[in-house]
């Protein structure tokens, strides 16, 4: 019988309208269990439906207990946001089932508007989990369901520890659901201490990559490497998504591209939010039909209809390589996986002898050389219309050369101008002036001249002392 034959009569219905009708064997094993309110260990490979296997019976669950609410951990924010888009596609209306999207690079002021709703599920990345928890906006006394999807992934990244304390702040009786595409040593002692007697579902082997993807490697040096990707690229149709280790080296591979006429967009940690969130939705539409990424973004990118993964650089562990080429051959369709072995021909042999890799397509490296740039960068551009500008200018004219004057001697120096000095006012002067008088001079020497017409004097006397008169104010 099918497990979807367990749900309640609405969810159903939103399963047939997202054209939903038949459970995965992943969803076909974990749906009994997760209604049943048990706890599960589900492993199976990506691209085989956890994210509804997880989400169905949490929304049963919110369902029947109204003042409960769920937690689901992310490793990263694409992965979040998809998780969030699916929960939205199960509801007719989001005031059924209030959410909020808590995930680093988003408007912080938003998330505490989200919160203060009092979400029924929470979504969200470790790292702001625990920044809402030390803020005090977020509190885990209520909530009843954990889910912790990508597990492995988040032990690759180093969320342990926040994962840990996020655990510990919330209350013993709830439900845990742990979802990982592989099942590392560490992920098996975590769930000893999150889960309690879990239901055990283990779809396919977790070392085996998907059977639909061809798996193809080139043999070649590092400096072969971009004219056989432009090659790759220009003979291959479809969306494509390369992989390279680092955040610098997407960047700079998506300028080297473009200048080759390549539509293609640069993805990693680094980004801000809106610009990660409008890359995606550009791959996705079509506009960007290649895609540079690191490891960080392997699990958040969800396109159905990626034809092929290139791994311009080879992954760290043959782990995040089933990561990698999960992301083509999705939903029963036929992907290809095209590797560039250069001197690290040991990694190789290390990913093919853990994922127990079948049969491999050895490809012959292209002859052709790199073709002339389309477009020029920034800075040879730049160059280019500084030699173009000055070119167009008309020669300049060398100014005439003066001869040079004879140099004269034994000349006297100029003396120094003597500075004038004011004249020196004695102490008659003086105060003369703070009475309220002009002193000017009178036949050669200095005298106070007579009073201002605005200030009225009835009577002033005249006292003689040496060379100079004094005047004085008349008494009020």
């Amino acid at each position: 019988m099918s497990a979807f034959k367990q749900l309640p009569p609405w969810l159903q219905t939103a399963l047939e309208r997202i054209c939903i009708t038949e459970p995965t064997q992943v969803q076909q094993s974990a749906l009994p269990p997760a209604l049943k309110g048990r706890d599960v260990l589900a492993t199976a490979q990506t691209g085989t439906g956890k994210t509804f296997a997880f989400l169905l019976p949490l929304l049963v669950h919110l369902t029947e207990q109204t003042d409960k609410a769920a937690l689901i951990l992310s490793p990263t924010r694409e992965l979040a946001q998809q998780t969030q888009e699916a929960l939205q596609s199960l509801l007719e209306d989001k005031k059924q089932m209030p959410g909020a999207l808590i995930i680093g690079g988003d408007n912080i002021h938003k998330q505490y508007a989200d919160l203060r709703r009092h979400p029924r599920v929470i979504i969200g990345t470790p790292g702001r989990i625990i920044d809402h928890i030390g803020r005090k906006s977020l509190s885990l006394k209520n909530i009843g369901f954990f889910v912790l999807d990508e597990a492995d992934r988040m032990l690759d990244m180093g969320f342990m520890p926040d994962v840990k304390k996020i655990g510990a702040a919330i209350p013993n009786e709830h439900q845990t659901l742990l979802f990982s595409a592989t099942l590392p040593k560490e992920i098996e002692t975590l769930s000893q201490g999150f889960l309690k007697d879990p239901v055990r579902v283990q779809i396919g082997s977790v070392t085996r990559p998907v059977d639909l993807v061809l798996q193809q490697i080139v043999r070649l040096s590092t400096r072969e490497k971009l004219p056989q990707l432009v090659h790759e690229l220009k003979t291959r149709k479809g969306a494509v998504l390369v992989f390279v280790k680092s955040k610098h080296g997407a960047d700079r591979l998506a300028k080297q591209l473009k200048q080759y006429g390549c539509k293609v967009g640069a993805l990693h940690g680094d980004l801000r939010q809106n610009r990660r969130r409008q890359v995606m939705e550009q791959f996705r539409d079509g506009m960007l039909p290649v895609l540079v990424a690191t490891d960080v973004a392997a699990r958040g990118i969800d396109v159905a209809d990626i034809s092929c993964v290139i791994n311009y650089d080879l992954p760290q562990c043959a782990e995040d390589y089933i990561h990698r080429i999960g992301r083509t051959g999705r939903a029963g369709s036929v992907g290809t996986a095209l590797s560039f072995v250069t001197e690290d021909a040991e990694k190789w042999t290390e990913i093919c002898r853990v994922c127990r890799l079948g049969k491999v397509t050895e490809l012959t490296k292209t002859s052709h050389t790199l073709p002339a740039p389309k477009f020029l960068p920034e800075q040879a551009r730049r160059k280019k219309k500084e030699s173009v500008s000055a070119e167009s200018k008309p020669a300049v004219q060398p100014l005439p050369i003066r001869a040079k004057e004879p140099e004269k001697k034994n000349l006297p120096m100029p003396k120094p101008a003597k500075k004038q000095t004011p004249p020196v006012q004695n102490q008659t002067e003086n105060i003369a002036q703070k009475s309220g008088f002009n002193v000017v001079r009178v036949g050669g020497k200095k005298a106070a001249a007579k009073p201002t017409p605005e200030k009225k004097h009835s009577h002033i006397s005249n006292k003689k002392h040496g060379k100079h008169k004094f005047f004085k104010k008349k008494r009020k």
